[in-house]
């Protein structure tokens, strides 16, 4: 249990040093790509500080792959399985 909150407060460093949504900015289809595979990182960080899972200012593209990035990145994240689980 300790190591699963280890690894979502390292994942959630990662994702505040590496994918900070900014509020005022406009973004474009690969930053939607980007946020997107940031989703659920940027989803935990947004219950505990003010930090933005989407972007508030966007182009459509954005909007598109933001959505098919984000369904992939919650998909793995509760289907996904380590490869060390499997053999044992």
């Amino acid at each position: 249990m300790i190591w699963i909150l280890i690894e979502i407060l390292v994942y959630c460093l990662i994702g505040w040093l590496v994918c900070n949504i900014e509020p005022g900015k406009e973004y474009t289809w690969y930053s939607g790509i980007y946020h997107g595979i940031f989703f659920v990182i940027n989803f935990i960080r947004s219950w505990f500080t003010d930090a933005l899972y989407k972007a508030e200012i966007y182009t459509t593209a954005y909007n598109v792959f933001y959505w098919i990035f984000s369904i992939l990145a919650v998909f793995s994240f509760f289907f996904g399985s380590r490869s060390s689980e499997k053999e044992q």
